[in-house]
């Protein structure tokens, strides 16, 4: 019998939901772990103990969100070390991926590593009995400051998952010199509601057209399949989906403890006040 090599080799961790500090501050020790030089690569699937915002690493917080309004609702805001924009967490699975940047299937740069996780995301959707697609933009899809929404779900990005060209799984990635971070929430159940009640808007028309834009561009599990999807069976897909498309050995690993993340231990920014603790 073969060897395997260290492109073979995946770990992967499954949590039940935890708080919004501690799943961030898990994926970015994950992505310490690659970038200090750990060769193999990790998947994460895990959920949210309640309703949650995360924002993009460079997103203004106060300028996009009504921060009194999040805390009067007791919905923590977290910045993620992803790119992005506003996203609301609750009813989901969530994936995150940490691999080094020369493992044969994602050194080709950015947009293939989007695309390779992508078809592992599709995969999973195929357990499920969903036929998805990589979504792309559409082209001059440029929108005017009055148009463009703080909503993550509201805009599609290359590679993101679509189902009946409706997004479903949106995801953001940070690379460093030796890692990346890829993470996305495969959505069981939406609350466009909730969500509009808690960003801000320039009017009443920017307001209108996001939640029209949202109707129009999004989607979940619960409407894709006309049921009530499960967490567990999701994560279950998912996590079959990843094993089809990156055959190998697949170790499962533990979820980390708190003195492991003392380098990365994220709070509220409706909390605390701060986007990092170190």
């Amino acid at each position: 019998m073969e060897k395997s090599n260290s492109a073979d080799q995946w770990r992967w961790i499954s949590e039940d939901p935890q708080s919004a500090e501690w799943n961030m501050s898990v994926d970015s020790a994950l992505l310490g772990r690659c970038e200090s030089g750990e060769v193999s690569p990790i998947l994460r699937l895990y959920g949210w103990r309640e309703p949650s915002v995360t924002i993009g690493y460079s997103q203004k917080a106060d300028r996009e969100l009504d921060l009194d309004r999040c805390r009067e609702a007791g919905i923590p805001v977290v910045r993620r070390p992803s790119g992005g924009r506003a996203l609301l967490h609750h009813r989901e699975v969530t994936y995150s991926v940490a691999a080094p940047v020369s493992h044969p299937r994602f050194q080709k740069g950015l947009k293939n590593t989007f695309s390779a996780i992508s078809e592992a995301l599709l995969a999973g959707l195929a357990v499920l009995g969903i036929e998805g697609a990589q979504g792309t933009p559409e082209p001059g899809g440029r929108r005017t400051r009055e148009t463009r929404s703080p909503a993550c779900f509201a805009s599609l990005n290359h590679c993101e998952i679509t189902v009946g060209g409706q997004k479903l799984i949106g995801s953001a990635q940070k690379r460093t010199a030796r890692a990346f971070l890829q993470h996305g929430s495969v959505m069981i159940d939406s609350d466009p509601d909730l969500l509009l009640s808690l960003l801000r808007f320039e009017n009443d028309r920017q307001r209108t057209l996001t939640r029209r834009r949202l109707e129009e561009s999004a989607t979940d599990l619960n409407r894709v399949c006309s049921r009530e999807v499960t967490f567990e069976e999701v994560r279950a897909a998912v996590l079959q989906g990843f094993q089809q498309t990156f055959p190998g050995i697949w170790t499962p690993e533990p979820p980390p403890l708190r003195e492991d993340l003392s380098h990365s231990l994220y709070s509220s920014l409706t909390g605390a006040g701060h986007d990092v603790l170190s």
